[in-house]
């Protein structure tokens, strides 16, 4: 694990912002160390899913930290071994969940370097959607407390490496036209992504169908890349 428990709220690796600092911890807290043993990444694990069964019931501000350790079932000396505030708290569960969504996107390129360029964007897709499709009171709730408690530079930055990740799947093959803007391709397909799961999420009394997002996902962004890539998708037979 990267250094998410300390002191300052962890930098994700995402299309998603960076949480604000924390405050200073006060000074006769216990050093905040990184989980080692199975042991001590269970409760960590314990407490991150706590906050975010909370987050998704009564909301980030009506969350209290006691709340937090009753429901994991670890004393308040357990919470600060590993975080130093709920804002660092909330940090790091971002951190984490939006980390392994770019890892599968990052597996996902790996694994489709030979493939069409529409079964690479299709499998991209589906490491990018997985998530949020599966767990949608949770990911509605991450969603708007981003949006809370981000920085704009920092949106900007981690932005744009899910833009790189998709100019990487784009580029994987050697179908990718020569001379197409492959940096905006990739910048429209992440903006189309990005914003028709998390406004679909915020915005709707009920979760999304998945089957129907998807429909719609794969209809916004094959469509466009069509019209960037068109010999790619002239002789492509896509799957019913």
């Amino acid at each position: 694990m990267a250094n998410e428990y300390k002191n300052e709220p962890a930098r994700r690796c995402s299309g998603f912002a960076e949480m604000k600092p924390a405050p200073p911890s006060a000074p006769d807290r216990p050093q905040r160390r990184k989980p080692a043993q199975s042991r001590a990444r269970a409760t960590a694990h314990a407490i991150r899913e706590a906050f975010v069964r909370l987050l998704v019931e009564k909301g980030y501000d009506k969350v209290s930290i006691r709340q937090v350790i009753a429901l994991a079932g670890v004393g308040i000396g357990s919470f600060y071994e590993y975080f130093s505030s709920k804002e660092a708290l909330a940090a790091v569960c971002i951190h984490l969940r939006v980390k392994e969504i770019a890892a599968a996107m990052s597996a996902s390129i790996d694994a489709t370097r030979d493939r069409p360029l529409p079964d690479r964007v299709d499998a991209l897709l589906q490491a990018q959607c997985a998530a949020p499709l599966a767990e949608p009171e949770q990911w509605t709730a991450l969603f708007l407390l981003e949006r809370k408690v981000s920085g704009v530079e920092a949106f900007r930055s981690l932005y744009a490496e899910y833009v790189q990740l998709w100019e990487a799947a784009l580029s994987a093959g050697s179908d990718w036209p020569a001379g197409a803007a492959i940096a905006e391709a990739a910048f429209a397909a992440h903006a189309m992504t990005y914003s028709l799961v998390s406004q679909s999420l915020m915005t709707s009394a009920r979760p999304p169908d998945p089957q129907a997002m998807q429909r719609m996902l794969r209809t916004a962004v094959h469509g466009y890349l069509s019209v960037m890539a068109p010999l790619a998708y002239r002789m492509h037979r896509f799957d019913a």
